[in-house]
């Protein structure tokens, strides 16, 4: 018989439920059945397991069962299967989870296509278990040991994966036995150190990691206890500096041990621990730290891990302890922004009856912000914008804001804003705010500005997109003077949560002219009324215009300037007279001088008409215009000219009846 190619082997205790489902997923594989051989293992299981591997063994040829007393673990399971192991390659199955039906062939494929000793499968967490973030790509080739390879810090160790037997042989790779939890830590990462190379197969769901719903499994109930735990942690940060010279390398990859070892163990484990119970955690993780805490090592950690470090190497037992429940809280620590530095301020920051450093507190996050956009309108002159500079967690500071607008070509626009108050919140330090400017034409060239909310505070800059809100109303154009030019200044109205921008010369728009009115006027006038762009700086404006142009053959044009009107100083008003206009429709539009070319003239929504009016009595003229129609046309008839139409259109039948 030919020696299969994937041994796969399964530790099983106490999982009558579910280790045949885990089995199954072993024997429905899309290699062929004489390719995988499944050795499970029962470690003194009690609730049946072991009858129902034997019933299932008399059905599955490929099925080899194995009966052993229990072991406190899944090392020994795992081992004793190794030594009954024929195949080339050999895989982990944990008997609570499941193989996607191709996961094996497509793992051995990219082992023998790249030369590789290990393949990392995609895992998928199920019943609301998490997985490593390792499987963002696939990775035909990599090691470990690679400067650019950041495998070792994300991955899990658990030992569910494909691995090469030659390579488990040759290194005598075995795995802790009497252990509940972390039996896999140490032939895990001699692999990984000792392999050819690593492939990592993200295009395809190969296993299927489950999370027990009676929270029964080995991690569950606790793992393995402390001082085991940090005795292999130390054996595993051996093995790495076996592999590797003191420097960036080795420190990065004993990350994972003192992250997950020593810090999370005193998150997770301490406080709820017996006074002895502390003791011995206490003394596993300074044992740790004052073997392999380097310097630089110490840099890559947060700063609640940096202050933890510290309280266990000095000894500070009742700090550390209220620093971790401080954690526990769930309250974020306050930020204190000093000296271009940023401080996250947990339990005794610049406490000098303790001394923690300050670097202990050091952050090197980016301090999150937020701007609200709260008003913008033109006023007294000026552009007048509104706003919240939020600073999350900040608990004191005093910034100084400005607001930045800057154009593609990098030119800038510096404005300080006026500070109206600032509050401390459960959400940070909310700073209102108003800032006013005139965009002139002088200085501001022509062309889109985008705007920005800078804020300096303790020697730190910090930045945020000022964006329009949801639902959020934008003011008009403007027309803006300087120089003695005339330019149209337009706060654009971009797509919710984008950029404010303003729009410096621009061209008129119709709906810049709003309040369109129409009315008979003295002196058979048609009299229009408008709201135009307002005019800033207040007293002087442009010429504007209202010109009818005649769209029938032949064309015309009339223009009459528009004025200041009675009333409401905003709006303007022109009466135009249509008495020698000849008879077609006249279409209506708007100028402004240096504005661009004409826009049309558009009414509020209404219906009906304004009309007949008569324009003249010779030759007779009626005008009529069209309040529903857009854009505004006057339309100007001849009522002589019609009953002739009409007349003619009566003779010519009769004509061509007679002839």
């Amino acid at each position: 018989m030919s020696r299969p190619l994937v041994s796969v082997i399964v530790p099983v205790f106490q999982c009558r439920d579910t280790v045949g489902g885990a089995l199954e997923s072993a024997f429905t594989q899309s290699l062929p059945a004489g390719q995988v051989e499944v050795i499970a293992v029962d470690d003194g299981s009690t609730d049946g397991s072991g009858e129902l591997l034997d019933e299932l063994a008399r059905a599955h040829d490929q099925l080899t069962v194995v009966h052993q007393p229990n072991s406190g673990g899944a090392g020994a399971p795992r081992n004793r299967g190794l030594e009954l192991a024929s195949g080339e390659f050999v895989f982990f199955l944990d008997s609570d989870d499941r193989l996607g039906p191709e996961a094996l062939e497509r793992m051995t494929a990219m082992a023998e296509r790249n030369g590789t000793d290990i393949v990392l499968g995609k895992q998928v967490g199920t019943g609301g278990r998490k997985v490593p973030r390792v499987f963002e790509r696939t990775i035909e080739r990599t090691h470990v040991l690679d400067p650019d390879c950041d495998l070792f810090p994300r991955m899990s160790m658990a030992a569910l994966q494909l691995f090469r037997r030659s390579l488990v042989e040759r290194e005598g790779l075995r795995f802790s036995e009497g252990l509940l939890s972390h039996e896999d830590q140490l032939f895990t990462a001699g692999a990984y150190l000792a392999a050819s190379g690593v492939s990592v197969l993200t295009d395809y769901d190969c296993y299927y990691w489950a999370a027990r719903t009676d929270g029964s499994s080995a991690t569950q109930v606790g793992g393995a206890p402390p001082a085991e735990v940090h005795a292999i942690a130390h054996r595993a940060m051996s093995l790495v500096a076996r592999y590797t010279e003191p420097g960036e390398l080795r420190e990065r990859l004993h990350y994972r041990y003192l992250l997950l070892e020593v810090f999370g163990m005193l998150e997770q484990r301490y406080l709820p621990a017996s006074r002895e119970g502390r003791e011995i955690i206490l003394k596993g993780c300074r044992d740790l730290l004052d073997t392999w805490l380097t310097p630089g090592l110490l840099e890559l950690y947060d700063p609640r891990r940096r202050v933890f470090a510290h309280c266990l190497r000095e000894h500070l037992n009742e700090e550390l302890a209220e620093v971790l429940r401080f954690h526990r809280s769930g309250t974020p620590p306050g930020i204190r922004i000093d000296g271009g530095r940023t401080y996250l301020k947990y339990p005794f920051f610049r406490d000098a009856s303790v001394g923690v450093p300050d670097a202990c507190y050091e952050s090197r996050e980016p301090v999150r912000v937020r701007h609200d956009l709260t008003a913008l309108s033109w006023a007294d002159d000026a552009l007048r914008l509104t706003g919240e500079f939020l600073l999350h967690d900040v608990d004191e500071a005093a910034p100084l804001l400005h607001l930045v607008l800057e154009n593609g070509a990098g030119a800038s626009h510096r404005i300080e804003c006026q500070v109206t108050s600032s509050v401390r919140d459960e959400k940070g330090l909310a700073v209102t705010y108003t800032a006013s400017f005139l965009p002139a034409p002088g200085s501001w060239a022509d062309g889109r500005w985008t705007a920005t909310v800078e804020a300096e505070v303790g020697g730190l800059t910090l930045t945020a997109p000022v964006v329009k809100p949801r639902g959020f109303a934008m003011p008009r154009a403007a027309v803006v003077q300087a120089d003695g030019r005339w330019h149209l200044v337009r706060p654009l109205s971009p797509h919710e949560r984008k950029r404010l921008t303003l729009e410096v010369g621009g061209a008129l728009k119709p709906t810049d002219f709003q309040d369109v009115r129409i009315s008979q006027a003295r002196g058979r006038r048609l009299r229009v009324m408008a709201d135009p762009p307002p005019t800033l700086p207040s007293g002087g404006s442009p010429a504007m215009t209202i010109v009818l142009r005649r769209s029938n053959e032949g064309g015309g044009e009339i223009r009459t300037g528009l004025e200041h009107g009675p009333g409401r100083r905003s709006h303007r008003y022109a009466d135009l007279s249509v008495a020698r206009a000849r008879p077609g429709v006249w279409r209506a539009s708007f100028e402004i001088d240096g504005m661009g070319g004409p826009v049309s003239t558009r009414m509020p929504e209404g219906t009906g008409r304004l009309g007949p009016l008569t324009a003249s009595l010779l030759p007779p003229r009626r005008v009529y215009v069209r309040l529903d129609e857009s854009p505004l046309a006057v339309h100007v008839t001849s009522p002589l000219n019609t009953r002739a139409r009409r007349a003619l259109g009566l003779i010519t039948p009769r004509r061509k009846g007679t002839e």
